[in-house]
């Protein structure tokens, strides 16, 4: 099912996924309002080209508010509102155990407000085998674990060669680090961030 448009949907207490695309290449998910679902808002698997804008993710109860996985490259991920979900606001993982090389690359995240996530660990943004991707403009505060990471645990190799750029990442009280680079993850650039821990 590729080229489809998911548009204006309220998706509500759903038993496990808002909203899921997968082995679909080139669909839009755009201002959709996912709340109080059990796992996640957003779900995406091996959907390449993908555009996930203008929505808000809130209250997922086990997992991350948006999550792409499985080596889908060049996703966009702009524009949303993800918050008081228990992991992360937004989660990418390449994800080498399910096929593909591990690797999401050519990610571009921008411009979205992540807030209030991460009671139960997790990032606002999370980035496992994130490579050759573009950070920037988005505000993070009040994240209980940390701002953004980039390692790997279920990628194929560490999350590297990433431009991480003027971003506001404001942690919580009982938060770890707003910036956490591990695993490998060589060649990042972070640059005129605002950090405040």
């Amino acid at each position: 099912c590729d080229w489809i448009v998911i548009d204006g949907f309220r998706v509500i207490n759903q038993p496990r996924t808002g909203i899921r695309v997968v082995l679909a290449n080139n669909c839009v998910v755009r201002n959709n309002f996912c709340d109080n679902n059990s796992r996640w808002g957003i779900l995406t698997g091996f959907a390449y080209d993908i555009i996930i804008e203008y929505n808000e993710c809130s209250n997922s109860q086990i997992e991350h508010g948006i999550y792409h996985s499985n080596s889908a490259d060049n996703p966009i991920i702009r524009y949303n509102k993800c918050h008081n979900n228990y992991a992360c606001g937004i989660h990418m993982n390449g994800d080498i155990s399910m096929g593909g090389d591990g690797i999401i690359s050519n990610a571009r995240v921008e411009g979205n407000i992540i807030y209030g996530n991460g009671v139960g660990g997790g990032s606002g943004i999370n980035g496992d085998g994130v490579s050759n991707s573009l950070i920037l403009n988005n505000l993070l505060y009040d994240n209980h674990a940390s701002g953004f990471s980039l390692y790997m645990i279920d990628g194929g190799a560490g999350a590297s060669n990433n431009k991480v750029y003027n971003n506001t990442i404001i942690n919580a009280t009982d938060a770890r680090w707003c910036v956490n680079i591990a695993d490998a993850s060589t060649g990042n650039s972070i640059f005129n961030n605002i950090l405040i821990n």
